[in-house]
């Protein structure tokens, strides 16, 4: 999606969901930065985004740009150039065997989610289930972006790739939280790099790992390998405390 006009309106569909009634936030947070047209860019999520719903897209200047509902601000990006350092890559056969560990088979707080909901058939949703790898502390899956997923040219767009991001970040944070954990969280920023054109029908892996707690927040990361190990995108991610959201002890129960 690429937007010229200083103000448009937004449409997120149902399908686009993360929680229930909810915008997937990686993809709302690459909806931005596909308006911006920019490679590298810092969102911050200030509401949870509704879909069904005609939403406000403002282009500011300095190529920033706001989504609102009404006069209230959801969400507000700007070109950035994050230092993101992803570890070495995992090979396809260990993204695979993490799938097949994902912790959402066992226990699943989103199972409608466009990206991890295990309710959600081939093209309808990603499927991408980041699961614990052996030995390393990060999650890992493997993604065959589908046809129907990417433009004319068969480039997926920021979108897909933020939202494949976001679900591998979080599953990181469950994967990996401390014992006993009761802490809620949602997704409050995300940054993102896009390295090379992403393009359907070509096998990439999708890492995700903790990087720690700072103040009322968690901080992840994820990157996007090709099967050569090659780096295509990387992105992280602030999931703040909040009073609802995700339970990261799910990971606990679950394993």
């Amino acid at each position: 999606m690429s937007i010229s006009d200083a103000q448009s309106t937004v449409l997120i569909e149902d399908r686009f969901r993360g929680l229930p009634e909810m915008a997937h936030g990686g993809y709302v947070a690459g909806l931005l930065a596909s308006a911006l047209g920019a490679d590298r860019v810092e969102v911050r999520l200030r509401r949870p985004v509704p879909t069904g719903r005609r939403l406000a897209l403002e282009r500011g200047p300095g190529g920033t740009a706001e989504l609102l509902d009404g006069e209230t601000l959801l969400a507000e990006a700007a070109p950035a150039a994050p230092a993101i350092e992803p570890p070495p890559p995992v090979s396809p056969l260990e993204a695979g065997a993490a799938a097949r560990r994902f912790l959402g088979h066992e226990r699943h707080p989103a199972p409608r989610c466009v990206v991890c909901g295990l309710e959600r058939a081939a093209g309808d949703g990603l499927r991408i289930f980041p699961g614990p790898v052996t030995g390393r502390r990060l999650v890992a899956a493997p993604w065959v972006p589908a046809a129907e997923e990417a433009d004319g040219e068969g480039r997926v767009g920021p979108e897909l790739v933020s939202a494949a991001f976001d679900c591998a970040q979080l599953w990181a944070l469950i994967a990996h939280a401390p014992p006993g954990t009761e802490d809620l969280v949602v997704t409050s920023g995300l940054e993102l790099s896009l390295l090379r054109p992403v393009r359907a029908g070509q096998p990439h892996v999708v890492l995700g790992w903790p990087i720690g707690r700072q103040g009322r927040a968690w901080m992840a990361g994820a990157a996007l390998f090709d099967l050569d190990g090659e780096l295509y995108a990387a992105g992280r991610q602030r999931a703040a405390i909040t009073s609802w959201g995700l339970p990261l002890g799910i990971g606990a129960k679950a394993a």
